[in-house]
């Protein structure tokens, strides 16, 4: 029998219930060719100096400053090449006072040598080497341990692994990386669901929300770890989330979570475990549940892919960053509506996209896909707030670790030939907003769009300059050829709804 939502509790109460029964992570080590994206659970101190040995920042000439006092550009001082130093070897030779040795960007400095001449600066003429500019002690070379010290911190715990500290651990030759290690277990359900690459038969969808839930869990720094997609049925569903509670530390259920006859995840939830709340007071995202599978938090996602994923970014996020330990938060860019909003009153997370400081709805509805695709992140829309003005200043959670890129076109326009060709032919340049006529000149008149695409009769209007116009042929497309030329006589009504008088 279909359950009723009696009791909807605040957003804030089901955080802090989420991030009270998450249990911190732990310290594991993972390759350093893992490690990008991990929370450091350690601080890193190094062994070495880095680096390791005094070397040339410059192709040139290791000297002795000294002998370069009296070098000008007309007046050479003339150096005895005593030798070449070869990359990644220990140099064979010293320098003495009125000597000088090639060395390339990277190479050891020979002994005596306290400078770089620099190649641009000096020729060499057989045994001889001219220097035409004098150079200081030190010049063009990196001191050895100048980077980072022996026993020196380069690293602290709670640390986000990013290109540049993977770059770090790679100096102190760290093969093997601290890490706390938190691993969330995503799934999805539905009888209807088909796996990516497989066939699709009638009455079923691809499994959107495994992949964009377990990204989004990775992008936190946690580990997901993918467990497909589970049946409609009691049972198995019971024996697949025991496995997950067994292996996993969180748990991530999409779907099944509404009060519908055919939704089971709270009624598995009840009967082997414990179930904390079922629904919230959020738009999107009302039949959000979470409980416990032995001792194990399980979040209960609704199945529509915008509303997996923005729950996921107000309860989940917070709470596995929390887990982590990590300093860092998700992003968020400040902006302002470009035009205005309408809402029901209740909070809601609105999904939207960035265009500069212009920010602008993209929902279509919590079960497209292409609102996914569009947005940028959410806003937070306070219960009580039926209208927002355009102008209105508003805070953008980040769906992604980086900001929109400004230099990136926006394109407002219904999806045609010219728009695919436009986006193939410059890949990363353009973005296009799927839009009517209608709303695409809005767009533009709003700021929001810096071109748009119009099909119509007249697609020219005061303020905006036509940069390329062309002709499109426009059809019907019928079953059957006799029933569409009667249905479109003067006067007579058409079947299935065909405007009476369509065409004259």
């Amino acid at each position: 029998m279909p359950k009723e939502f009696h009791s909807l509790i605040p957003l804030d109460l089901a955080r802090s219930i989420v991030l009270q029964h998450l249990p911190a992570a732990r310290a594991a080590s993972v390759p350093l060719s893992r490690a990008s994206g991990c929370i450091l659970a350690e601080k890193i101190v190094s062994s070495i100096d880095v680096p390791g040995f005094s070397r040339a920042s410059m192709d040139g000439f290791a000297v002795l400053a000294e002998d370069t006092i009296e070098a000008r550009e007309d007046r050479a001082v003339s150096l005895r090449l005593a030798g070449r130093v070869a990359m990644g070897r220990t140099p064979e030779i010293s320098i003495s006072s009125g000597e000088a040795a090639e060395v390339s960007t990277g190479s050891m400095i020979p002994a005596g040598a306290d400078a770089v001449v620099m190649i641009e600066h000096s020729q060499a003429q057989g045994d001889i080497v001219l220097v035409r500019r004098p150079v200081y002690a030190s010049e063009n070379i990196q001191a050895a341990g100048s980077d980072i010290s022996f026993g020196e911190t380069a690293l602290y715990p709670g640390t986000l692994l990013q290109p540049r500290e993977i770059g770090v651990l790679a100096a102190l030759g760290c093969k093997e990386v601290p890490v706390r290690m938190l691993k969330v277990g995503v799934a999805s359900t539905g009888n209807e669901l088909a796996p990516p690459g497989e066939p699709l038969a009638a009455g079923r969808i691809y499994d959107i929300n495994t992949y964009t839930i377990a990204a989004a869990v990775a992008d936190c720094g946690a580990r997901p770890l993918y467990y497909g997609i589970l049946p409609d049925e009691k049972q198995a569903m019971r024996q697949a989330l025991q496995k997950m509670a067994g292996e996993c530390d969180f748990i991530l259920v999409s779907g099944s979570t509404s009060a519908g006859a055919g939704d089971m995840i709270y009624q598995v939830l009840e009967e082997m475990g414990d179930l904390i709340f079922h629904g919230i007071n959020l738009k999107p995202g009302k039949p959000t549940l979470f409980g416990l599978i032995s001792g194990r938090p399980c979040l209960g996602l609704p199945g529509y892919p915008t509303s997996a994923l923005t729950v996921f970014s107000c309860l989940a996020a917070p709470a596995i960053r929390a887990a982590l330990g990590g300093r860092h938060q998700g992003k968020s860019a400040a902006g302002r509506l470009a035009g205005s909003v309408r809402t029901e009153g209740r909070r809601q997370m609105l999904a939207v996209g960035l265009s500069g400081e212009l920010v602008y709805p993209v929902d279509k509805g919590s079960g497209s896909i292409t609102t996914l695709a569009g947005a940028d992140g959410i806003i937070d829309i306070p219960a009580g707030v039926e209208f927002l003005e355009a102008g209105t200043p508003v805070a953008v959670d980040l769906f992604a670790e980086r900001e929109p890129d400004p230099a990136t076109l926006l394109l407002a326009g219904e999806n045609s030939i010219l728009l695919e060709k436009l986006a193939e032919g410059r890949p990363g340049w353009l973005r296009i907003i799927n839009a009517g006529p209608i709303q695409a000149r809005i767009y533009l008149e709003e700021g929001v769009a810096d071109l748009a695409c119009i099909c119509g009769p007249d697609p020219k209007w005061d303020g905006a300059q036509v940069i390329w116009s062309g002709e499109m042929e426009m059809g019907l497309v019928f079953r059957d050829h006799a029933v569409l030329c009667g249905a479109l006589r003067p006067g007579r009504p058409a079947p299935g709804g065909l405007a009476s008088g369509l065409l004259s």
